[in-house]
């Protein structure tokens, strides 16, 4: 009988533990995902003043951005807002992973 509450307290003990391990990595996983975004975010920012350093003016779009500045974006994987406030104003740019809580 002692057995079986040692088995069982050790079975509760190592569940617990593995418990913990499968949430610091689920946590560890959203923090990485979090700072791509703030990456691209970033990198959106760096190629529109490449853009309007080279060129004059800021573009109206972020895919303009992916064509011609080497941006890339998962598309599937992050929402991406870009606001472009005019051809000599710097844009507005957030990036958002999806699913995620603002």
């Amino acid at each position: 009988m002692k057995k079986l509450g040692k088995i069982t307290a050790f079975i509760l003990v190592f569940a617990a533990v593995l418990g913990g391990i499968v949430y610091s990595l689920n946590q560890a996983s959203g923090q990485i995902q979090n700072e791509e975004a703030q990456l691209i975010e970033q990198r959106i920012e760096q190629a529109a003043v490449l853009c309007y350093a080279l060129e004059g003016s800021y573009p109206d779009e972020v895919s303009y951005l992916e064509q011609n500045y080497g941006v890339v974006i998962d598309h599937a994987k992050y929402n991406v807002f870009y606001q472009s406030l005019g051809s000599n104003l710097k844009p507005e740019v957030a990036v958002y992973r999806k699913g995620a809580a603002r």
